[in-house]
């Protein structure tokens, strides 16, 4: 029976009859940079709207908040694990065919409840191939090199492909390196561009702006809605913890990890915000702060870099999608099921497009409950059957519940804004 995805360590708690001390191959650093990418994505370019609207201060004081969240998020997970007895120890690590957060769910509740999460843990990494597909699309279309939908996603996906082929999460830290790189570029360039022209127009504030306060009650929740996305760790904890070569670091490379994002995130937020909102009252950050860069050859260079981001990212999902299979149907070949998960991502892409809009949303409410609802349920569950304290599980369990609710209502109504808008100018979105 193959042991599940990336359970490959034995508990640090109890041991494992037979399971030796085989362990990933990923270093600390590899592990910091793959936990980066997860947590670092083309979103970054809605934090600038989110930190003009919903205030610096508030908005940083909210992310440090999702930061320390997360973080226990993860740490949680692996703790449960290291809960369980003797015999559910032996068959997480077994496994039946399913990633470690399925397995650990099942031994906890059950084989249903596990089919929900395994379910819900596919397509969030479903569609996170497609709604990249779709962004390098809207960077590239933008550009001289425009390409027909169909040609550049299907490009995309083939150039992708290769670089899923690696054993597990752990081995995405060479592409993962390439997109933060690529993405830096980018937020330098459009960095350089905010102080050139805020030299040419100046540098006075615009009347609506303001470091520490919200414009609204409801720009505080929608920058909310965007930041909760802004951590993305806990579902994959157990894969990366497991992929790592010294697992026991995990914790502290997660921490680094989440630090970093969290200074790149208040330093792009904050400061983009202050470059581009104003001078005048009526100068505001775009929701995707390219659309403030004018066409030309250096605006052109940073959305080429943000299409290379996208095609270094999409192996994100194409290996989250592809372990699942390959532990169902072990026979087939790992370039097969990946390739064809590639190109089920393409077609959706090219079929629907604005389907990737539907995708994030079942991905918001995804990333929303495998990060904020399960961990402390698990752990809770567990923790119940020992005999151990729960009132903190309980706590965050019930918060978990309504951040899932929020970010679910308001990522709802963002979603149907922009599906009307979609198919209101459908042939240009198809173009």
């Amino acid at each position: 029976m193959p042991e599940p995805l990336g359970s490959r360590r034995p508990s640090e708690t109890l041991p494992l009859a037979g399971s030796g001390s085989k362990t990933g191959n990923t270093s600390f650093l590899g592990a910091v940079t793959t936990m980066l990418k997860f947590c670092i994505g083309t979103g970054v370019l809605a934090v600038p709207h989110a930190f003009s609207t919903g205030g610096v201060l508030p908005c940083a004081l909210a992310l440090l908040a999702l930061l320390a969240w997360n973080d226990w998020a993860g740490r949680r997970l692996i703790q449960a694990r290291d809960l369980l007895d003797a015999d559910a120890l032996r068959r997480f690590n077994e496994g039946g065919g399913e990633s470690p957060l399925a397995a650990l769910t099942r031994e906890v509740c059950g084989a249903a409840v596990a089919g929900v999460v395994e379910a819900v843990f596919f397509v969030l990494m479903f569609g996170v191939a497609v709604a990249y597909l779709v962004a390098l699309h809207d960077f590239v279309r933008a550009t001289p090199l425009a390409l027909p939908l169909g040609v550049d996603v299907a490009l995309a996906a083939a150039a992708a492909v290769p670089l899923a082929l690696v054993d597990d999460f752990g081995s995405l830290a060479a592409a993962g390196a390439a997109a933060l790189v690529a993405l830096a570029c980018s937020l330098a360039a459009i960095a350089l561009y905010g102080v050139l022209r805020r030299e040419r127009l100046g540098w006075a504030q615009s009347g609506t702006f303001d470091w520490t306060k919200p414009d609204s009650v409801a720009d505080v929740g929608a920058a909310v809605g965007v930041m909760a996305f802004c951590f993305g760790v806990a579902p994959v904890a157990l894969h990366l913890e497991a992929s790592m070569a010294a697992p026991e670091r995990f914790a502290a490379a997660q921490r680094v990890a989440l630090f970093t994002a969290f200074a790149a995130y208040v330093i792009v937020g904050a400061g983009v915000a202050r470059l581009y909102d104003g001078p005048a009252p009526d100068d505001s950050v775009p929701g995707n702060v390219l659309d403030a860069l004018p066409m030309g050859v250096t605006p052109t260079l940073v959305r080429l870099a943000m299409a290379a981001a996208c095609v270094a990212s999409i192996p994100i999902g194409l290996v989250g999608c592809g372990e699942i299979v390959e532990a169902r149907i072990p026979r087939c070949r790992r370039l097969v099921v990946r390739g064809l998960v590639a190109v089920a991502a393409a077609l959706v892409a090219y079929a629907m497009p604005a389907f990737a809009l539907v995708v994030g949303l079942v991905g918001a409410v995804a990333v929303c409950t495998l990060s904020f609802a399960l961990p402390p349920l698990v752990h809770l569950l567990l923790a119940k059957r020992n005999g151990l304290p729960v009132a903190e599980d309980a706590v965050l369990l019930i918060a978990g519940v309504l951040l899932v609710v929020v970010t679910t209502t308001l990522t709802a109504r963002t979603t149907a804004a922009a599906l009307a808008e979609a198919y209101a100018d459908d042939d240009d979105f198809l173009s």
